[in-house]
């Protein structure tokens, strides 16, 4: 397998300088800056002066709390050409059809997930504030939801297409589909999930029904989806696996709030590598063996302050999918 598209690595040490850099820029004032960070990153002030100096790196949900936040390029800022590190970057004035460098890049995607799951020791571990990738992908309402909420926030207003106006290329609707069906058979799976996904999934939905970007009868037919999302996930969680009991799933919610999503992919048949969600559909990609180890290291510390849905977890398992389902409910 060649990563050829993905050769710009990042180094952490790089990334924490150039993020002091550019926040000498947007907050020249000191004291504003530390006050400001204080704030969002909900840090006492002997901390983030420890981050200023450089004698504390900040998290990668720091970073990304202080990008978004300060209106900062993280493409810009390491020097990444975009169309090398974005899996799932699509050409938005063609209403959902990608360009030919993205099946690519589709591919390569496709063909990474095919490796895992070809491992015998093969080892995904996802944390993530959306509903996990890997799963609705099997999911076409709920993919193209995903798709149509990227594009939204991606192209001028003028150009804004509804949502039943998006119809996928037969190509990527086979994409999509390889991708869930070689995923289930990774040998080993922790999804650590925010618990708050399913909420904000319904309210986006309700708002662009609201302003007339998605129509009744396709909300019913994402409600409808939904349903059968939620039966598919507490069957895999009661299983411990989706289709060969060898191939364990660890399904967990986390106590505490997550920020961003990006998984841990570790295998001796391919690149390990960690892969951080902006945006929804966009991505950074570091194969740098440090950051490696400090986010592998990030979510096992996440899954110590994390409930266990799966097999063991009856109790909370019953309780979680009926609050769920009552939540998907009022859509």
């Amino acid at each position: 397998m060649k990563f050829t598209k993905y050769s710009n690595m990042i180094k952490y040490e790089s990334l924490h300088q150039d993020l002091l850099t550019q926040l000498k820029k947007k907050a020249p004032q000191h004291s504003k800056l530390v006050t400001q960070l204080v704030d969002i990153l909900r840090l006492d002030r002997t901390a983030v002066y420890r981050r200023l100096r450089g004698e504390v790196p900040f998290g990668f949900e720091e970073i990304m709390i202080i990008v978004n936040e300060f209106n900062i390029s993280l493409d810009n800022m390491l020097g990444v050409d975009a169309r090398t590190t974005l899996p799932f970057r699509f050409q938005p004035l063609e209403k959902g059809n990608p360009i030919e460098i993205d099946y690519s890049l589709l591919d390569e995607y496709l063909q990474a997930i095919k490796d895992i799951a070809s491992d015998p020791k093969g080892e995904i571990s996802s944390v993530t504030n959306l509903l996990p990738q890997l799963f609705y992908t099997g999911f076409k309402s709920i993919y193209r939801f995903y798709y149509f909420k990227w594009l939204y926030y991606s192209i001028p207003a003028h150009q804004i297409i509804p949502y039943h106006e998006i119809i996928f290329p037969e190509k990527l609707v086979q994409i999509a589909e390889d991708i869930f069906t070689h995923s289930k058979n990774i040998k080993t799976g922790y999804y650590i999930l925010d618990s708050r996904i399913f909420q904000n999934f319904i309210d986006d939905v309700s708002f662009f029904n609201s302003i007339r970007l998605i129509t009744d009868d396709d909300v019913r037919c994402i409600k409808d989806e939904l349903f059968r999302f939620l039966d598919y996930m507490e069957a895999v969680a009661e299983k411990g696996f989706a289709d060969d009991p060898s191939n364990k799933v660890f399904i967990y919610i986390s106590d505490t709030n997550i920020d961003t999503s990006y998984y841990y992919v570790d295998s001796q048949y391919s690149f390990r590598f960690v892969l951080i969600w902006s945006f929804i559909f966009n991505s950074i990609l570091t194969f740098d063996e440090e950051t490696l180890k400090m986010m592998k290291h990030r979510i096992r510390s996440i899954i110590r302050t994390s409930t266990l849905l799966s097999v063991a977890g009856g109790k909370q398992r019953s309780e979680y999918f009926e609050k769920k389902r009552k939540i998907v409910e009022q859509l």
